[in-house]
């Protein structure tokens, strides 16, 4: 009875707690961690918008170079090729003007605006005018029809048309020669407030094989 009671009257043992400067430790190693956490999920989102917009700009620079080589691939066409090449002069349509490095003049029946087409470089966007029915002079005729290729998020910085010419007989003028293929290239970046995504320029080219005309006149 006497050992029960002094286990009554015994105090109890003091819970031992953390202390101010544990907690502050624990305080510290929890913000470092949740910093590491968070940088790491900003890295992430940055690194995913990059790579989107980075895809986005390749399928804008992508989808405008379509266009114009899809719409060069019909330079020269005629409804009635027979009756063209009986023409005095043949094809109507035959001569493609690539003097301008960073424009093409060509025509083809059944074109839009048409059956002059010129394709230039204007205030950052690739622009496609309709010219009428008589062949501009030179890449600075006014007054058609101006389509935009492309979008107004992507600034385009540089466009040029290299062709592979053959000479012909007779010579026509030097911009005059048959073109049998084109190479279209355009560059361009991204008009974005981020400098980092608007510095990240791309660049593409594509190919284009014009429809044979024999002499090409």
């Amino acid at each position: 009875m006497l050992t029960i009671a002094l286990r009554r009257t015994r105090s109890p043992r003091r819970t031992r707690g953390f202390t101010l400067i544990e907690l502050m430790v624990a305080l510290v190693l929890s913000l470092i961690i949740a910093g590491a956490v968070l940088a790491l999920v900003l890295a992430i989102i940055r690194s995913n918008r990059l790579t989107l917009q980075s895809t986005r700009l390749n399928q804008e620079l992508r989808a405008t170079l379509s266009v114009v080589a899809a719409d060069l691939r019909r330079a020269r066409g005629v409804d009635d090729p027979l009756s063209s090449a009986l023409l005095v002069g043949g094809n109507p349509f035959g001569p493609m003007s690539t003097a301008n490095a960073n424009c093409v003049i060509y025509a083809y029946a059944g074109a839009v605006d048409g059956p002059w087409h010129i394709v230039r470089l204007q205030n950052g966007r690739v622009v496609l005018e309709g010219a009428g029915t008589t062949r501009p002079a030179d890449c600075t005729a006014g007054g058609g029809v101006l389509t935009q290729l492309g979008s107004d998020q992507v600034e385009i910085t540089e466009l040029t048309f290299t062709p592979t010419t053959t000479a012909s007989t007779p010579p026509l003028a030097t911009d005059e020669n048959v073109v049998r293929e084109i190479t279209v290239t355009v560059s361009g970046h991204l008009v974005d407030d981020d400098t980092n995504l608007a510095s990240i320029p791309r660049t593409m080219s594509q190919t284009v094989y014009v429809r044979s005309l024999g002499s090409g006149i």
